[in-house]
């Protein structure tokens, strides 16, 4: 991953309530998902590192020249996305993004090389002449992050959730060293590809982990639901290897466990052992508080960031 930052932040606070300024980094290259919905900071703290709100106090920068993502100047070089985003009536897909294009400096036989490739690239060659607002929610999103393409930012802001057809794309993005900043409500939406997960709650960024740590701590702290048919008595559901805090719910069972492949296949012999039939199965992930407890648990108080040092070598 190229080392050089995108995106700083000098002693910001998103609020008044902030305990601690946030020291933010990120990467040419890299992803990070401010995880929380939106009781926590997350959707605010996208729209201040977008330049779209003014922090508490504290300023966010783009590059090396220390641009201030408010200024005139950044236009162009970091884009926000918005999950809310609509045109106005009777705007179709092509009609928006050759204003888009025009806008971003671009003459009408570049605009038509370029929106082209963009159909096909964001899956939007069936729609060019729909409007936009008709558009399903995915298409809608999709029209959206195209026109935030055109001026070849630096850094994506994307507020979520997006559909899941976008993650191959942000991969591309990132392998051509653009830096995506996502907000996204819960742990289920998060791409595979991202770097960092910045735990929000509605003051600060409690704790930042590694994508793998959120993997493994997810796998932990799942909850697994089943229902059998005939009911299953307790006792025998109790005696389901690994299964641990088992709960009578909904006429089934929810549980934990600490691997779901292996989960799943003790509940298929346990079915098949005392002839039921699994009628349902459903696993929940972990609720964003459970996941702040759990990596917060052990921490004592005091500023968090974003700073990757191991990929700058320090």
């Amino acid at each position: 991953m190229d080392s050089s930052v995108h995106l700083s932040t000098e002693e910001l606070y998103i609020t008044g309530e902030s305990d601690e300024p946030l020291d933010l980094a990120v990467l040419a290259g890299s992803m990070i998902v401010l995880l929380g919905n939106d009781k926590t900071i997350a959707p605010d703290l996208a729209l201040v590192l977008a330049g779209r709100k003014a922090p508490a106090s504290g300023t966010v920068r783009l590059g090396d020249d220390n641009l201030d993502v408010r200024s005139h100047n950044a236009r162009g070089r970091i884009e926000y996305v918005s999950c809310n985003f609509s045109c106005p009536p009777g705007m179709t897909v092509s009609g928006h993004l050759s204003l888009a294009s025009a806008a971003a400096g671009y003459s009408r036989k570049e605009t038509r090389d370029v929106l082209s490739q963009l159909y096909t690239w964001c899956s939007l060659d069936n729609c060019t002449d729909e409007n936009v607002n008709e558009l399903s929610p995915d298409d809608r999103y999709l029209t959206a992050f195209a026109a935030a393409c055109l001026p070849i930012p630096d850094v994506f802001v994307l507020q979520g959730p997006f559909p899941e057809k976008l993650h191959p794309l942000l991969e591309d993005i990132c392998h051509g060293g653009c830096a995506i900043i996502a907000s996204l409500p819960e742990v289920h939406y998060i791409p595979q590809s991202t770097d960092r997960i910045a735990i929000c709650d509605s003051d600060d960024v409690r704790q930042i982990v590694r994508l793998g740590e959120l993997s493994d701590a997810c796998s932990l702290l799942m909850r697994l639901q089943v229902r059998f048919f005939p009911v299953l008595p307790r006792a025998v559901m109790e005696s389901l290897p690994g299964a641990r805090n088992v709960l009578a719910v909904h006429s089934g069972y929810e549980f934990s466990h600490t691997g779901l492949s292996t989960a799943v296949t003790n509940l298929v012999n346990l079915a098949r052992a005392n002839s039921r039939q699994i009628t349902g199965l459903e696993v929940k992930p972990p609720s964003n508080s459970e996941l702040m407890e759990y990596f917060t648990a052990d921490d004592e108080p005091g500023e968090a960031d974003l700073f990757c040092s191991e990929d700058l070598d320090i």
